[in-house]
């Protein structure tokens, strides 16, 4: 996905954003979000376990992890220890982002900006913890623009989120003729990935418009790309959804 701009309207106090789960919030109220995160991220009162990262330990309860996250579900009933306080050194992720992970599994929050989030989704898809996955998606969204819904849209061939590549895919539709006029990463799909980008049932788009983009990004890599002239050119598998693609008028 890369660097994830965000779009050029937004205004700057909207960034960073601090996305909330509705649903974490109704099981704790404001005042016990406080609480926890005090006494996890601060160490206070944490008997249970220590979760090691790149030599960075944080004191936190296995009852507050296990609950968020069927990873630290396997990893404490995999654990047999008579210790006081068990160490488990988690790979795989830094240390900052561990952190943001703790307080999300706390406090049901976690400051999502343009320069984590892709590492954030990342963690939180490897460590299963969907409510993040969820709120780094809410936060992806938001940000689609011209420049980063290809690569976006991309991204979610390799991490399962259903309802952000929906919402890629239906803004790189909407927004074909300006996006294929602005995004490199529309210059780098392979011949596959443009099919799949196209196949949408239903979609209306100007001919002109997508017969110019097909001849950008053939042009691109014309040596290589030569061999789908005839098919993206003729017409024949674009027109009146006869493939299932889409219609054009």
């Amino acid at each position: 996905m890369g660097h994830v701009p965000e779009p050029p309207d937004v205004d700057d106090s909207l960034a960073p954003i601090a996305y909330s789960s509705s649903s974490r919030k109704r099981k704790m109220s404001a005042v016990a979000c406080t609480a926890f995160n005090g006494l996890g991220l601060e160490g206070k009162l944490c008997d249970d376990v220590i979760i090691s990262v790149d030599g960075i330990e944080f004191n936190a309860h296995k009852t507050i992890l296990w609950s968020c996250s069927p990873y630290f579900r396997a990893l404490f009933s995999n654990t047999c220890s008579n210790a006081e306080k068990m160490v488990f050194t988690i790979p795989g992720t830094s240390p900052e982002t561990m952190r943001l992970i703790l307080e999300f599994a706390y406090t049901g929050t976690a400051p999502v900006t343009a320069d984590n989030v892709e590492s954030l989704l990342i963690a939180a898809d490897q460590f299963n913890v969907m409510g993040l996955v969820r709120l780094c998606c809410e936060f992806v969204k938001s940000q689609l623009c011209l420049e980063n819904c290809v690569g976006i849209w991309r991204f979610t061939d390799y991490y399962y989120c259903p309802d952000l590549r929906e919402a890629a895919h239906e803004f790189i539709l909407q927004h074909f003729e300006e996006m294929a006029r602005v995004s490199t990463e529309f210059l780098e799909l392979s011949f596959n990935e443009l099919e799949r980008m196209l196949e949408k049932d239903g979609v209306h788009m100007k001919e002109e418009a997508v017969f110019e983009a097909l001849l950008k990004w053939i042009a691109h890599d014309l040596q290589n790309r030569r061999q789908h002239v005839v098919f993206l050119l003729s017409n024949e598998g674009w027109r009146d959804g006869q493939k299932g693609y889409f219609f054009i008028k």
